[in-house]
């Protein structure tokens, strides 16, 4: 009798990832935080996920290299897949910008939106989030960091783009995400 109380009264839509993408510092964690704030409000079976945890929780035995940050994504990719077979919505914030992965996720998850959170490289670099920006300065040659000397695959067919290149409208850009979602 419980397991049907439990079902009649949880709040759950079809379990949703929603894959937040985009260059380090465009504000992929910031936005990614409040929709799952939002979100967890009214579908408590909903969990955030951040790439830079994400690393830390598997050990960081992962680098930063093309193959591996490929690796890390697919690690996201099935843990996000693990979760949202369990009933859990998921809200991703990761770099992640790799065609393979957006397709993956578009053909594994029936109710997946991809955000593509842009922002302008000179603000990314003055934001310069990590020091990844300077660091890749000193370096010259293979920094590796991504949208400097490694490519990314710019999602084509994001469901929504949010330009953040300037730090404003935190709540309007998030609203949209919510409206798109929900």
């Amino acid at each position: 009798m419980w397991i049907l109380t439990y079902l009649i009264g949880h709040n759950s839509i079809m379990s949703t990832l929603v894959w937040i993408t985009g260059l380090s510092g465009s504000g992929k964690t910031t936005i990614g935080k409040k929709v799952f704030n939002k979100f967890k409000k009214k579908y408590s079976n909903t969990i955030f996920l951040d790439g830079d945890i994400f690393r830390n929780i598997f050990g960081g035995d992962l680098k930063y290299s093309i193959k591996e940050r490929l690796e890390n994504a697919r690690r996201i990719h099935r843990l996000c897949k693990f979760l949202v077979l369990q009933d859990i919505n998921v809200v991703c914030a990761t770099i992640s910008l790799f065609k393979e992965i957006h397709t993956m996720n578009r053909k594994e998850f029936k109710n997946y939106y991809e955000i593509f959170i842009e922002c302008d490289m000179m603000e990314l670099k003055k934001r310069n989030q990590k020091n990844l920006y300077s660091k890749s300065k000193k370096l010259k040659n293979r920094a590796n960091v991504v949208g400097i000397d490694l490519p990314y695959d710019k999602p084509k067919n994001a469901n929504l783009i949010i330009d953040n290149s300037k730090k404003n409208n935190l709540e309007i850009k998030v609203e949209k995400i919510i409206n798109l979602v929900m």
